[in-house]
């Protein structure tokens, strides 16, 4: 494969507290051992997100980091919402894909207005949702470890991520995270795609699809999907005694 890849990471040090990291080190790594030439651009407050971007990636943070980073936000939102509009994955986590919603309601009633990039609103709650969290999605089973005090409410004609196998997902007792074209937002952690192979590769076939490249995992992928396999069996095994809410 002689493709070269441009991965963006949005304010890895505040929106990246959750192993965030380990998301962009993934898909990078598969890439990697696939062949490809990858480039990482980790975008700053006052940088320039790059236009041939071929996935954004955004994690998680407090409220205090959103602060920091929200003028920044507001500033590339429409860089971002064409880089999806051109068909360019986004994946996001926890807060990151709050702010591309609709909104965020916080506890004393401020609203923070997000990109309106992606096809659902966020109310945050008391109620935090912790622990593991399996979730069954048309690319197959996702486990991770949710931690958050949040309800996605997604629009009428949107669809979730996946369906709930355990865990508090959306707050709904039914779904987790929103998909919208080749976009997904979501509330599973971990770093999920280190934990889930078969999430990274549909990202990166994504990709491929969109640069005209093949990728298939092959022998040199093996000790990681073997690592994964192992840690989701702990997750399995564990998942519907160790949750809790508090």
């Amino acid at each position: 494969m002689s493709a070269t890849v441009t991965l963006a990471q949005l304010y890895p040090e505040e929106l990246g507290v959750a192993g965030d990291r380990g998301n962009i080190m993934a898909i990078r790594e598969r890439l990697a051992r696939a062949g490809a030439s990858v480039s990482v651009v980790e975008h700053r407050v006052g940088g320039t997100l790059p236009s041939d971007a071929d996935l954004v990636l955004i994690g998680n943070g407090p409220l205090s980091a959103i602060r920091n980073i929200y003028d920044d936000l507001q500033t590339i939102a429409p860089e971002l919402r064409a880089l999806a509009g051109n068909g360019v994955p986004i994946f996001a986590y926890g807060s990151g894909a709050e702010l591309l919603g609709h909104d965020v309601t916080l506890l004393d009633g401020a609203v923070i207005a997000g990109l309106d990039v992606l096809p659902f609103r966020t109310t945050r709650v008391t109620e935090r949702k912790v622990g593991y969290v399996i979730v069954d999605t048309p690319l197959g089973q996702v486990v991770g470890f949710e931690d958050n005090a949040s309800l996605w409410q997604l629009d009428s004609d949107a669809a979730a991520f996946g369906t709930l196998v355990a865990g508090g997902g959306n707050g709904d007792g039914t779904h987790e995270g929103v998909v919208l074209g080749s976009s997904i937002a979501t509330q599973v952690g971990g770093p999920v795609l280190p934990l889930n192979p078969l999430l990274t590769d549909a990202l990166i076939r994504s990709i491929a699809s969109r640069r005209d490249f093949d990728y298939a995992p092959g022998t040199a992928h093996a000790d990681l999907d073997r690592y994964a396999t192992r840690a989701r069996e702990v997750i399995s095994a564990n998942a519907k005694h160790v949750f809790s809410r508090i």
